[in-house]
């Protein structure tokens, strides 16, 4: 079984900003709406994945912002005309009956790892193998047991080989890179002035971050010696911001994630809301059958009148 997890807050902020300008003839703005649906379509039709599900950021403060008041704060606000939009991405994700979470206080890479995480213990019994959907490379230190990262926008499947050749170390090892390194996506802070090459350079001789921490005179380098040493509390708090948490409390149940028959009518609905003809399209003519009697109906202007549309 294929698993395919989505960063949902991630995707809708990157079709948000790659397509501007287009909304409704009463100015909804749709722009984040075609885009994420028509990424969403693209997964299923290309990936054909047998389970899926979205996961969404949650706007309450997270154990992160408690340890790092600075964390992820010089990210700019939610655009209006996006906030706007992202009920109406969670409707056309319902309306797909696609599974979506949420949780207060739960960044949506945690609960993302801790389903994949979940999902990859029951590789024994199922075979299922995990593809999650991001570019942020803090989600490669789940890489492993099944569990792999693709990144749509490169078309390209991340595994445990990718990790060590680009980070010089296992996949779980990853913050330990950025608690030196940091990170700007993310507002990690790390060490000023040293990058994930020189990091590397570091771990590899001292063996472990916890050993570098506890024996930072092993660092032969005078200059990265005194820089390490005058950063150790900044360390282990950007190591705890880059570590993701996989236990979060959910309960999961994997057939519930299997792909389904989307609502067809409910996204008729929609799409003519938002205008998108090319999407109404899609819609197969036969694709909903009322249990019953019933007739089929090829003229989409009869059919819109029976929806009430």
């Amino acid at each position: 079984m294929k698993l395919f997890l989505i960063d949902g807050s991630s995707y809708f902020y990157r079709a948000y900003h790659a397509i501007r300008g287009l909304s409704n003839s009463k100015g909804l703005p749709t722009n984040a709406i075609y885009g994420f649906t028509n990424m969403l379509l693209k997964i299923i039709r290309e990936k054909k994945p047998d389970a899926i599900a979205v996961v969404f950021d949650s706007p309450v403060p997270t154990e992160r912002h408690r340890i790092y008041e600075e964390y992820k704060a010089q990210r700019p606000e939610t655009p209006n005309d996006l906030v706007l939009q992202i009920p109406y991405i969670k409707e056309v994700i319902k309306s797909f009956n696609i599974v979506s979470f949420e949780m207060p206080g739960c960044e949506a890479d945690d609960i993302i790892c801790t389903i994949a995480k979940k999902a990859a213990s029951q590789n024994i019994d199922q075979n299922i193998d995990v593809f999650i959907l991001s570019g942020d490379k803090d989600m490669m230190q789940v890489i492993g047991n099944g569990i792999k990262i693709y990144d749509p926008m490169k078309d390209l499947i991340i595994d445990e080989n990718y990790v060590k050749e680009r980070f010089g170390v296992t996949p779980e090892r990853i913050p330990e890179i950025m608690a030196i390194a940091g990170d700007a996506v993310d507002n990690i802070p790390g060490v000023k002035g040293i990058g994930e090459k020189t990091a590397r350079e570091i771990l590899s001789k001292t063996g472990s971050l916890e050993e570098l921490l506890l024996h930072p005179e092993r660092i032969e380098n005078e200059r990265l010696r005194k820089m390490i040493k005058e950063n150790i509390e900044t360390i282990k708090v950007s190591f705890a911001l880059a570590t993701i948490n996989t236990d979060i409390p959910l309960n999961i149940d994997m057939n519930g994630l299997k792909i389904k028959e989307p609502d067809w009518p409910q996204l008729l609905r929609l799409f003519t809301e938002f205008e998108f003809k090319s999407l109404i399209k899609l819609i197969p003519s036969g694709g909903y059958k009322p249990r019953g009697k019933y007739r089929t109906i090829k003229d989409k202007d009869e059919l819109m009148r029976l929806l009430g549309i």
